[in-house]
């Protein structure tokens, strides 16, 4: 990959970090972005795998962020002024093509796309799925993407109703049920996820 794209997506994923939970190493994640940013754009070599981590959290939060990150890429028009992200660090023409950018983004992805080293929840969620459509409660499934999920029930495939793309389960990061679906599901099936409780909603947060 070109120094000069993969400094732009550092930049770009570093100034998205907000749209996660700011924890000690999203902060150090964000730092060593930045780090690695400017040491491409001064031909000084940079590192891929961004600051490596044994945490399969932290491995699916590395590679959910740069999901999100691609997402914005590449919703960018073929030529796009980009005089915006400056402010970001980005220094690119007015008018920018943007497709080398959109090329570079998903190989970023697809560098950290590694379920084997992501915790494993696709299980848990079909649980999750399946006991609350059994007791005829509803339930808002999100991914990284900001798109509504469902769950296939027969193929236990997740899936995007409104385009009816494929989804896969790393790439979901929350659901929100109703305070009272929340009585009929045990509590060792959300722990390992972070819930919050408000007066109309319960939000299973999978990271």
């Amino acid at each position: 990959m070109h120094p000069y794209l993969f400094s732009i997506i550092c930049k770009i994923a570093a100034n998205q970090t907000y749209c996660f939970e700011c924890d000690e190493w999203r902060l150090k994640l964000r730092e060593a972005l930045f780090e690695q940013s400017t040491m491409a754009d001064l031909d000084m070599g940079f590192e891929a795998e961004i600051l490596f981590t044994k945490d399969p959290k932290q491995n699916l939060c590395k590679y959910q962020l740069f999901k999100y990150t691609d997402s914005l890429i590449q919703s960018l028009n073929y030529v796009e002024n980009l005089s915006i992200w400056r402010v970001f660090g980005v220094n690119c023409n007015d008018e920018y093509e943007t497709h080398f950018l959109k090329m570079a983004s998903l190989d970023m992805v697809h560098n950290f796309e590694k379920p084997e080293l992501f915790p494993q929840y696709k299980t848990k969620i079909i649980e999750l799925v399946n006991m609350l459509l059994a007791n005829k409660y509803g339930y808002e499934l999100r991914s990284v993407d900001e798109k509504y999920i469902k769950l296939d029930q027969k193929q236990e495939l997740f899936y995007c109703p409104d385009d009816k793309s494929e989804a896969n389960w790393y790439d979901l990061i929350y659901m929100i049920i109703s305070p009272e679906a929340k009585q009929i599901i045990p509590q060792h099936m959300l722990e390992g996820f972070k819930c919050q409780e408000l007066n109309y909603q319960f939000t299973i947060n999978f990271l």
